[in-house]
């Protein structure tokens, strides 16, 4: 995190813990948070001119790194019956320990109470309706020249977007308990309603402004006569092309193809300019409910769960991020609720080996589908995503494994990363004589929920030999 990321959060928690003091108002406390907010903001904002008036610093760019190299298998495997049972093995692990998923600062954050502008701007994000004010921007940005980058950039100062947009588009965040992610595709959205006659450069600079403006170290990116916006993740994002500035991925986003012959050249800016954008799902989606029901039998259990519709539209707007992120991500409450209800009713009575087992078994009796065969691109799934789509593969069955024995059972569960696989290895209470490694003097035990007919403790045959990477979720 940027030292003028850390020095905000600092700011806020001293302002936490005066909050405490018994003897303080509350509201004077509410009001200190906002203030500092906006008078951090307001400082990134004041210099930016003069950052875009600068150098500009050529960048080379470089190409989205792949999370599977190797494809999935295209069917899913197959315990045979006639399989012989191998004696079973402990492998020295290889330990992958991604960088810590930082959750969202949990000190209590006002919530501005926004007189709307006499005129709002109703918008569609993934299939809802939102309403924010006009920013009433009439001008249209022609030319990449600095001279008009910068009169652009004053005449958004002088616009509705500070004192009335991003204020009320921080009360609807706050809301609906939107992340960092979920808030730039509002303004994604948001812009492109009101600019849908401009040029994809207005476009972009409203995006990245309006980013800056609310407190994100976004990078303006000139490539070619194109303009595009740079964000940086506190998470690895796959599939996406970036810049490497100070030695930190900035991905490129923003409308337009990008020509990857010609430079990047962004302003050369100070390291305290604001936070990086967290992918993470940090708290429950709370946004307008549209039901969609799943169900699915297995061994004369009925699982049958209401989902939103709308979340799922969400989330299918998220880059690719590692498979922890999507482990450790919030969602939808009800639905979650109704699914660990019912599966803690399947499984009342069983050993927690057995429990362990009908969870996998029930989950490998999922309709199986590579994402390139359902999709036609690398996607994983959140947890809701798996009760939506008709289809799911190993990562896929892995996150879902992980949450449910992880929250009805108590234990410890690994995601378990093979060269084209995903599984999982859980820490039972009592060593089982299984394919398993150990791990802080710990036996963890190998359930694969997409080996069909395999039990706890049954690593498939292709990678009993195979040293696993096991990545951690934090």
């Amino acid at each position: 995190m940027k030292k003028g990321a850390i020095v905000l959060l600092a700011c806020l928690s001293s302002l936490c813990l005066k909050a405490q003091d018994k003897n303080e108002d509350f509201q004077n406390y509410r009001k200190g948070i906002l203030e500092g907010f906006q008078g951090f903001r307001k400082n990134i904002l004041d210099d930016y001119a003069k950052f875009l008036d600068g150098i500009w610093k050529d960048y080379d760019v470089f190409a989205g790194k792949k999370a599977n190299p190797k494809p999935k298998p295209e069917e899913q495997p197959i315990k045979k019956e006639d399989e012989p049972v191998p004696n079973p093995t402990t492998i020295e692990p290889e330990i992958v320990e991604p960088a810590e998923p930082v959750v969202e600062d949990q000190t209590p954050t006002p919530k501005p109470i926004v007189i709307p502008s006499k005129k709002q701007t109703p918008f569609n994000w993934c299939g809802m309706t939102f309403e924010l004010p006009d920013a009433i921007i009439k001008e249209n940005l022609y030319g990449i020249e600095k001279e008009h980058i910068v009169e652009y950039f004053n005449i958004l100062q002088n616009s509705k977007i500070n004192n009335e947009v991003i204020p009320q588009l921080e009360t609807i965040s706050q809301n609906a308990n939107l992340n960092d992610w979920c808030k730039y595709l509002l303004i994604e959205s948001y812009v492109n309603t009101i600019k849908a006659d401009a040029n994809t450069n207005t476009r972009n600079f409203i995006c990245w402004y309006m980013m800056v403006s609310s407190g994100f170290d976004v990078r303006l990116s000139l490539n070619g006569d194109k303009l595009f916006y740079l964000i940086p993740f506190q998470q690895q994002i796959y599939g996406k092309c970036y810049l490497l500035i100070n030695d930190t991925p900035y991905y490129i986003f923003g409308e337009g193809t990008p020509e990857n012959s010609r430079g990047f050249y962004t302003p050369t800016i100070p390291d305290a300019t604001g936070k990086f954008v967290n992918a993470v799902l940090t708290r429950p989606l709370n946004i307008q409910y549209k039901a969609r029901r799943f169900t699915h039998s297995f061994s004369g259990k009925t699982l049958s769960v209401e989902v939103n519709e709308n979340i799922i539209n969400v989330m299918s707007k998220f880059p690719q991020m590692p498979i922890p992120s999507y482990a450790i991500s919030e969602g939808d409450n009800k639905a979650r609720k109704q699914l660990l209800s019912q599966m803690k009713q399947f499984i009342t009575g069983k050993t927690e080996t057995e429990a362990a087992n009908f969870i996998l078994k029930f989950i490998q009796s999922f309709k199986y589908a590579t994402d390139d065969e359902q999709f036609g691109y690398e996607k994983p799934f959140f947890i809701e995503e798996s009760l939506f789509y008709p289809k799911c593969d190993c990562e896929d069955r892995s996150i879902l494994y992980h949450y449910l024995v992880t929250m009805l059972l108590g234990r410890d569960v690994h995601l378990v990363h093979y060269p084209n696989h995903e599984c999982t290895a859980v820490n039972f209470s009592k060593e089982i004589n299984a394919d398993s490694y150990m791990y802080n003097g710990k036996q963890y035990v190998i359930c694969d929920p997409t080996y069909i007919g395999a039990s706890i403790g049954m690593c498939m045959p292709d990678f009993r030999k195979t040293k696993p990477e096991v990545e951690l979720v934090k």
